[in-house]
């Protein structure tokens, strides 16, 4: 009884457990000797619980349990005479350090540094390429250039010339060193050890469980162990109702093609196999395993299908057809839940769509359920593998504030101070420096902390109260943060431009554990702590140890090479319970992936993500060798992954009493292709007029964050503060906002919100804009009025600034070089006329209405310039380097700035050597340096009367009548500040007004009650 052969519908490994123990029960002799050899370490670990189920906790010497994946000397049982003399095997890092050496040195292409990591992943593609070779007993050497013959293109004589890498090179390499590769090492230990047990036997159990395997090196293993005096082979539904001439040519993507592969293999008949049944165990109807077994046949078998077309039923199975994957982990969240309601249920998500386990792990915090993640997570996304990215991207980028605070907010960064008080520092510089100063590098970030606390008013300001203060007063600290990240961070940004890829990542370690230490803590406890930490811990030393043949490495080179050696590396975490202190994982709950599900006993499962593409993945030949050069050369085609992954739903879907097959509609906002099983499981039930229940978890999902009753629609907002809320002082910019949206004016005078500015957010208009007026203002000021002092003076202010990129500061010097041009020439049109005389440039300027309204409310402005001239009059000028408003604009009462400005200069608000003189012309200068689009535009327009100033007066006088009544209305405590209330006012084109849609419209929440036309 060699050949044993498991029903679907039974918990494998439960009956072999039982077996196991029956066995040795019976025979005294091999109670402490005996193996079993498992396809992978998670279902080792699983039979290991397994027993401790079928023992009750009672104290027993197990087998030794084996996983073929982790096998070494360790694991083998060669003793007496046999001497392993294998060459060790080479480090993985070694071997990818070299190929990469080797790949750059043949393509010269791959020598810009932001390539380097390509040839990391190159060299990693060649190392998978050589394993692959080597499980399939194929001599890339010998068999490459034959399948490459002339019938094929030319560049693929270049990639065979390319390949040479691993056909000449690379072994010459192994041997010269006397290793080998790691996969031709395991591959010699199975043939050792299958030799072994050929020639000097073994009396002790030796059983092989779970293995669907085709290598050549597995089924001799496989072999040896069936000629065992005590050697058994147990596997897990066969299906005997297949023809022979079908069960021996399979189609690769079909659940039992490489089963039947192996079973050829090993020359083995399927009516060899004897059947362990115990009908105590059975979990699953056979009518179930039937359907699945029915719904994939083989395509020659599909008339099959014809037969026995009476209706079926599936107790326990379920449909689920999510709309997106949001919903789906919704859903899932929401079936386990529910079946944690029965206290002995045990309940898993099986999918390898990681991106869904993530999203259901979380789903299920909502009821303080955390799951046991057991698929691992890649390293790459591990905290501490994050750091070191964020660090080199800072480095890199010379501190852009994106960069800069990505590095600041990670939770292990901490700067010498405590964690709490390194993050509340940071925010402080966030909201009062870098959301409102374009800076990049940490010498200008400084210069912008300095000039933020001199225009706050230094120590002043530390009197106050809010988020001022508490940047005032905690200044220096932030300063200090500045300078401890750029002294810590030298090693990386400054001296040597090239090092060795080892000594970078020394340099990286010693810098990101500086950075995040403190008095309470060394970095390195933080960083290399838990299975994340050692694990990347691990990489690092691997990668000091070994890839010290890469040298002459950039920053930017190394930073590409670090990302890229995470590849393919996963790392077996507790993430789930990551920031949950005195929580566990709950103990009747997993996610697993496919590997890890195998064999598994539950007594629910749902399976996740059935789409194509990613269950059963997407197919892939790899970027060397085509389908046919595939087969000449006997590698296998990447077509048996399928078979497996089918496999893998099979087995599941016959051996867990409860199982849900979740489907969703779409899935990163993309129509879903379902998986083929599926589609075929509801084409053969469609057949026989039979369905599949749906489960009710969607509908649970749909409520669940639904409020009851109906929608109702929103109002538009009214606020009525009280009087003493209310502006008593106002800027005459804000006049015009209070003019068309008065419900600005409340959230940000009244409930003083402001906006955040978007970091790295372009500010290039608005800094332009104050060059040109700080420009403007230090050339009129100068006694000398020439062209050459007018360049001088823009020029000036233009290098003062420090938050500009030098593109851009090349850029604008020519704009502001022909402004200066078009302002001299303009101005020295003025002055030849003889009426020029004094000029007041920014002057500030304020007036208390409590004569017009009885109550004391100050009008604030700047004008930018003021010209007093010899005859008397007035001309008041504007600067705008963006959008200026329309002639018909200011004239229609939508533009308020210069028409109030020219009645507070009337009324001695700017000193009173203007007070009552005649404003003869409001002036917008349009200074955008560009060919020919800098102009001056007068205002009101020169009509037929020759009495300019009275247009004037009547101008500003309406206007300012409009704010006396303006500012009468908002002293009633029942006048609300109204949202948007006059539509018509608002300025629809690009140009100039308020913006259709201000800061502070997602408050007002115009877009829900305001009309059609104006939410578009």
């Amino acid at each position: 009884m060699k050949l044993i052969s498991i029903p679907f519908n039974m918990p494998v490994l439960r009956l072999v457990a039982m077996r196991w123990m029956d066995e040795i029960n019976n025979r005294l002799d091999v109670q402490h000797h005996g193996m079993i050899i498992v396809p992978n370490q998670r279902t080792a670990k699983a039979l290991i619980e397994t027993f401790l189920q079928v023992t009750q906790g009672k104290p027993v010497l197990l087998p030794r349990i084996v996983s073929m994946g982790a096998i070494d000397e360790s694991a083998l049982v060669l003793r007496g005479d046999s001497n392993l003399t294998l060459p060790p095997a080479v480090d993985p890092i070694k071997r990818l350090s070299i190929l990469t050496l080797l790949i750059r040195q043949m393509d010269t292409t791959l020598d810009h540094q932001e390539q380097a990591g390509e040839a990391w992943k190159l060299a990693t593609s060649l190392a998978e390429l050589m394993d692959e070779a080597e499980w399939a007993d194929c001599s890339l050497q010998e068999s490459l250039p034959k399948a490459v013959d002339g019938e094929y293109a030319q560049h693929w004589q270049h990639i065979l010339k390319f390949l040479s890498i691993i056909t000449d090179i690379w072994p010459q390499w192994l041997a010269d060193n006397n290793v080998m590769n790691p996969v031709a090492r395991k591959v010699a230990l199975i043939r050792e050890q299958a030799q072994f047990w050929r020639t000097a036997g073994n009396d002790e159990p030796v059983w092989a469980v779970g293995f669907i395997d085709a290598r050549p090196a597995v089924v001799d293993l496989l072999s040896a162990i069936i000629h065992l005096p005590n050697g058994k082979l147990i596997i897990s539904g066969i299906q005997d109702n297949l023809p022979e001439a079908i069960w021996n040519d399979l189609d690769l993507t079909h659940p039992y093609a490489e089963m039947a592969k192996m079973l050829i293999r090993l020359g083995i008949k399927r009516k060899d196999f004897q059947l362990w049944n115990d009908p105590h165990l059975k979990t699953v109807n056979m009518e179930r395993v039937h359907v699945f077994q029915q719904m994939l046949l083989p395509a020659e078998l599909l008339d099959h299908w014809l037969n026995d077309r009476n209706k079926v039923c599936l107790p326990h199975c379920f449909f689920s057809e999510p709309i997106d994957q949001q919903q789906e982990a919704v859903s899932i969240a929401l079936m386990i839940r529910d079946g944690l309601e029965n206290p002995e249920k045990r309940i898993a998500l099986v999918t390898p769509d990681r991106n869904l386990a993530m999203r259901v792990a979380l789903e299920l915090g909502r009821w303080g359920v955390i799951a046991d993640d057991s698929a691992g997570e890649p390293l790459y996304k591990t905290p501490g593998a994050i750091l070191l990215s964020l660090l080199l991207r800072a480095c890199i980028e010379r501190f852009t504030p994106v960069a800069l605070l990505s590095l600041l907010k990670h939770p292990l960064i901490c700067c010498g101070y405590a964690q709490s008080e390194c993050r509340k520092l940071t925010r402080l510089l966030e909201v009062n420096v870098l959301r409102q100063f374009a800076a990049s590098g940490l010498s200008t970030i400084r210069y912008a902390i300095q000039q933020k606390w001199n225009d706050l008013g230094g120590m002043q300001g530390i009197k106050g109260e809010g988020n001022i203060a508490d940047f005032l007063e905690n200044t220096q600290d932030i300063l200090n943060l500045i300078f401890v990240l750029e002294d810590l961070s030298v090693p990386l940004t400054q001296g040597a431009k090239k090092r060795s890829l080892d000594q970078w990542v020394i340099t990286l370690v010693e810098c990101i554990e500086a950075l995040t230490s403190n008095s309470e803590h060394a970095g390195e406890e933080a960083l290399w702590s838990a299975e994340e930490g050692n694990a990347l811990a691990e990489h690092l030393r691997n990668l000091i140890a070994e890839a010290q043949l890469l040298s002459e490495i950039t920053l930017q080179e190394f930073e590409s090479i670090l990302n890229a050696s995470y590849t393919g590396i996963i790392v077996h975490t507790r993430r789930v319970l990551r920031g949950r202190k005195d929580q566990v994982l709950h103990p009747r709950v997993y996610i697993w992936g496919l590997i890890e599900a195998r064999l598994q006993a539950v007594d629910m499962v749902i399976l996740g993500g059935l789409a194509e593409g990613v269950w059963p993945p997407v197919i892939d030949s790899g970027p060397w060798l085509s389908r046919p050069m595939r087969n000449k050369m006997g590698i296998p085609l990447p077509d048996a992954e399928v078979g497996r992954a089918a496999y893998d739903f099979m087995l599941t879907c016959c051996s867990v009493p409860e199982i849900v097959l979740s489907v969703p509609l779409r899935r990163d906002n993309a129509p879903v292709v379902p998986s083929r099983w599926v589609t075929r499981l509801k084409a053969w039930l469609k057949g026989r007029q039979s369905i599949i229940p749906y489960h009710p978890a969607l509908e649970w999902a749909r409520m669940l964050d639904h409020p009851s009753g109906a929608s109702q629609p929103v109002t538009p907002p009214q606020p009525k503060p009280p009087l003493s809320w209310r502006p008593t002082t106002m800027s005459i910019t804000d006049v015009e906002y209070w003019l068309k949206d008065p419900y600005e004016i409340y959230a940000k005078r009244i409930l003083k919100l402001r906006k955040i500015v978007g970091l790295e957010e372009d500010r290039s208009a608005s800094i332009f804009g104050n060059v040109v007026h700080e420009g403007l203002k230090q050339a009129y000021e100068e006694r000398q009025w020439d062209l050459k002092k007018v360049e001088m003076c823009l020029l000036q202010a233009l290098q003062a600034r420090q938050d500009i990129v030098p593109s851009l500061q090349k850029w604008w010097r020519a704009r502001l070089l022909r402004i200066a041009k078009w302002v001299f020439e303009t101005e020295q049109q003025r002055r030849t006329q003889g009426a020029y005389g004094k000029t007041y440039c920014e002057i500030k300027g304020q007036y208390d209405f409590y004569q017009e309204t009885g109550q004391s409310f100050t009008l604030r402005g700047i004008a930018d310039r003021i010209d007093l001239n010899r005859d008397g009059s007035v001309n008041i000028f504007d600067y705008k380097t963006g959008n200026a408003p329309s002639i018909t604009q200011v004239e229609g009462g939508h533009a308020p700035q210069l028409p109030l400005e020219a009645a507070m200069a009337y009324r001695g608000a700017f000193g009173r050597e203007l007070s009552q003189k005649p404003i003869t012309q409001l002036y917008y200068w349009k200074l955008k340096g560009g060919i020919d689009n800098d102009q001056q535009v007068g205002i009101p327009r020169r009509l037929a009367s020759d009495c300019i100033d009275n247009a004037v007066f009547e101008l500003m006088d309406r206007y300012w009548q409009s704010l006396i009544r303006l500012i009468e209305l908002y002293r009633h405590e029942q006048q609300p500040y109204l949202s948007r209330p006059r539509p018509y006012l608002f300025d629809h084109s690009t140009g100039g007004g308020v913006p259709r849609f201000g800061d502070y419209a997602h408050l007002a929440r115009v877009l829900e009650w305001g009309s059609t036309s104006e939410g578009e």
